[in-house]
């Protein structure tokens, strides 16, 4: 079995943009292009693996965490 891929703890301001840009540049739920942001879906910021990351707009990233929480 191949030992497990280690992704970034922490993801820089260039990886940000980076992972925005790879995914076409606009949010997952709605295709905006507004104030992007990654959601960590399972909630741990160090869990920077792709599976977990979703591109949301500010507003829809705020909106998901406050009926979270």
């Amino acid at each position: 079995m191949a030992p497990k891929k280690q992704y970034p703890k922490r993801l820089s301001p260039k990886a940000r943009k980076e992972i925005i840009k790879r995914r076409g540049g606009d949010s997952d739920k709605s295709g905006s292009r507004r104030k992007l942001e990654i959601h960590h879906k399972d909630r741990d910021t160090k869990n920077n693996d792709p599976k977990n990351l979703t591109v949301l707009t500010e507003k829809e990233h705020d909106d998901l965490h406050a009926r979270r929480s």
